[in-house]
C-alpha cells in the first residue's frame, strides 16, 4: 500500500473505534448491528484491513453516522438523536406499521411503550440509562420535542428518531392545545 493508502486505512481504522466507543458498542454488538464479523472490524479498527466501501457503509450505518465521518476521521462523537423524517429510510413511507407493536418477550432487551402527552407536558428529565442504550421513537400524531444531553430535535407526525439515551433525556409536547401520540422501543444492551 501507499503512504495515502497506508493514512486513510489507519484514520478510518481510528474513526470506526471512536465512533464505536461514543455509542458503547462492543465489537460483537456492532458485529450484529453491522452483519461484519467481529474479526473485521477489529481488523479494521487496528488500521491491518481496509474496508470495502460496501463494509464502510454498513459499519457507519449501524453507528449512525454518515461513511464521509469515517473517512474523514470521525471528528467528534456520534450524535445522540439521529432523526428519520417521514417519507426517508425504511418505515418513513408506511406509518402505520410502527404502530403493530406487541409485548417482549421474557428476559428481552426490547421495551415497547405508547405514550399520549397531554398538551403543553415535559415528560422528564429521566437519568440516564446503560451504555448502549438506545431509545426509538416515532410520533404518530402531534409535535414533540426530544432532548438527550445537550442535544434537542423537534418532531412532528410521521417522523422518527433514534437517541443514545446513556445521559438525562426527556421529551416535551410544546403545543398547549392538541395531544402527542407516541410510540417508544427501548432497545438496552
Amino acid at each position: 500500500m501507499s503512504t495515502i493508502e497506508n493514512e486513510i486505512t489507519l484514520r478510518t481504522g481510528r474513526a470506526v473505534k471512536q465512533q464505536r466507543e461514543a455509542v458503547g458498542f462492543s465489537l460483537r454488538m456492532l458485529a450484529t448491528r453491522s452483519g461484519i464479523s467481529p474479526s473485521m472490524i477489529s481488523d479494521i479498527e487496528r488500521g491491518t484491513k481496509s474496508p470495502t466501501v460496501t463494509t464502510l457503509v454498513r459499519l457507519a450505518d449501524a453507528l449512525g453516522v454518515g461513511a464521509a465521518a469515517l473517512i474523514d476521521g470521525g471528528i467528534g462523537p456520534a450524535p445522540r438523536i439521529r432523526v428519520l423524517r417521514r417519507g426517508e429510510g425504511a418505515g418513513g413511507e408506511d406509518p402505520a406499521r410502527w404502530e403493530s407493536l406487541g409485548p417482549a418477550s421474557p428476559g428481552s432487551r426490547i421495551g415497547f411503550v405508547r405514550y399520549h402527552i397531554p398538551p403543553a407536558t415535559v415528560l422528564g428529565p429521566s437519568a440516564a440509562h446503560a451504555p448502549g442504550t438506545v431509545e426509538h421513537v416515532h410520533v404518530a400524531a402531534g409535535t414533540i420535542r426530544v432532548t438527550v444531553g445537550d442535544e434537542t430535535a423537534e418532531l412532528v407526525a410521521g417522523d422518527s428518531c433514534s437517541c443514545r439515551t446513556d445521559v438525562a433525556h426527556g421529551v416535551e409536547n410544546p403545543d398547549p392545545s392538541t395531544e402527542a401520540l407516541i410510540y417508544l422501543i427501548v432497545e438496552r444492551t
